[in-house]
């Protein structure tokens, strides 16, 4: 790349703290979150690792709207209004000026979509794969949140979204799956670069009181709904017919049913809001959704027991080889 560290960050990355003064353009050695007594600050970090997380060939706008994204899915998940991030990078040799021109315009328009500013960060050059790590800042009123571990027996388990598209995604790209449907390919792969944190929903959930206990589904949808049935000491029943499916996801395999479900409930990186709310609940919970152009599936419930099982209509266990994605 040309220039300096602090040219790049005065060309591409200054301009983004417009709108957040207390990041002094990037000129101190860090920002400032003003305190408010009736709210209190969320936050959390994500870590993409090309090669991992996302393709050397993925477009720079697209990685950066997803390293913003899977951040701002986790604020959803608390129920949180966002309101700022601090981003470090570790380039590498293969990174130029019109690359990182690319990339900041990606962060600057789902800051507008999403009413969030760049606060602060760091850049440094590295040998090894390009590695972006975001901090996300958020707010809820004070003292309250949605978490994981508070599901109550008899409780509907509900989803946002379509299920599995992000993975579909992800093979189509890696080439072990084909599609003779270019529009149904696009899509997928576009799921899978480019999440959709589901932030007003989340909101809703907590700041209307229907919802205690909430996550987004970034591991696969048994695995992130088994945390919920751990925490609550309960286990969660998923009905695999209910688990919603998008047309493009269909169009690729044909059928809704067979392995192709197992690839929806296990595969990741969906991002969609995974809740749970009392049965008196479902009226009003059907009202936000339409209210905000957010669709809602209730795909199961709590029982008691332990762990997640994943259902066929005539309520048989549909056997899994695991839940989901594993870190390690």
């Amino acid at each position: 790349m040309d220039g300096t560290e602090f040219d790049l960050i005065k060309s591409y990355f200054a301009p983004l703290t417009k709108n957040y003064p207390e990041a002094y353009k990037l000129e101190n050695d860090a920002a400032l979150i003003s305190e408010d007594a009736d709210r209190s600050t969320v936050v959390t970090m994500d870590t993409l690792v090309e090669g991992v997380h996302f393709f050397s060939t993925d477009p720079a706008d697209d990685i950066a709207r997803k390293v913003l994204r899977v951040n701002l899915s986790d604020l959803a998940a608390m129920g949180a209004r966002p309101k700022g991030y601090t981003l470090s990078i570790s380039y590498n040799a293969s990174i130029s000026n019109d690359w990182v021109k690319l990339f900041s315009q990606g962060l600057a328009k789902d800051q507008k979509k999403f009413q969030c500013n760049l606060m602060g960060g760091d850049t440094v050059f590295s040998v090894g794969p390009l590695t972006l790590s975001l901090t996300c800042f958020g707010s809820v009123p004070r003292g309250k949140c949605l978490y994981r571990t508070t599901g109550e027996e008899g409780d509907d388990i509900w989803v946002s979204g379509t299920i599995g598209d992000s993975a579909v995604g992800l093979k189509l790209l890696k080439e072990e799956i084909n599609s003779n449907y270019p529009a149904a390919t696009s899509f997928l792969i576009d799921r899978y670069r480019v999440p959709q944190p589901k932030t007003e929903l989340g909101i809703a959930l907590l700041e209307q009181g229907v919802s205690k206990t909430a996550l987004d589904i970034s591991d696969g949808l048994l695995a992130d709904v088994n945390h919920i049935a751990k925490g609550s000491n309960l286990q969660a029943r998923i009905t695999s017919s209910r688990i919603p499916l998008s047309k493009a996801f269909k169009d690729v395999f044909k059928t809704a049913l067979g392995p192709d479900i197992c690839l929806a409930a296990t595969g990741g990186d969906d991002y969609e809001l995974l809740f749970t709310s009392h049965r008196k609940n479902r009226q009003e919970l059907i009202e936000i959704s339409d209210k905000l152009n957010t669709p809602i599936t209730r795909i199961g419930v709590l029982a008691k027991g332990t762990g997640v099982l994943l259902l066929d209509e005539e309520n048989r266990e549909i056997s899994v080889d695991q839940y989901g994605w594993e870190h390690f």
